[in-house]
């Protein structure tokens, strides 16, 4: 019995054990300035509730916070209330479609999108 319990124990990995996997993540930069007009159309509070509604659509789980987008033309410094989305492990075609619906809400010519190979994991304890 002892050396069956001693096998059972080293034969179950330990909850303990993180286990990595790879996947795909995506970064999106959301500018809130109008692209043609330069003026912000929406507080960052209403743009995350907007936000919220259009990812919820295509995705499982992300995580979505605010920031600053600075870029400069000639002497001039431009900044813009920014919406940061990360999301882990979609398809290419659902953050396309993200993408698509913010860009048109949002009124922007673009989203700068990042996309790379990232070890995660979700962690439940011991």
């Amino acid at each position: 019995i002892i050396s069956a319990l001693i096998f059972a124990l080293i034969a179950v990995p330990s909850s303990a054990a993180l286990k990595f996997g790879t996947h795909t993540k995506y970064t999106l930069y959301i500018g809130l300035s109008d692209g043609k007009t330069g003026r912000q159309t929406y507080d960052q509070e209403e743009a995350r509730r907007i936000f919220v509604n259009i990812a919820g659509k295509y995705v499982d789980g992300y995580t979505i916070y605010d920031a600053e987008g600075f870029w400069h033309e000639g002497e001039n410094t431009f900044k813009e209330k920014t919406l940061v989305c990360v999301i882990v492990d979609a398809s290419e075609e659902s953050v396309r479609k993200i993408m698509d619906e913010a860009r048109k809400i949002f009124r922007q010519n673009t989203i700068l999108v990042e996309r790379g190979k990232t070890e995660s994991m979700f962690y439940g304890g011991n």
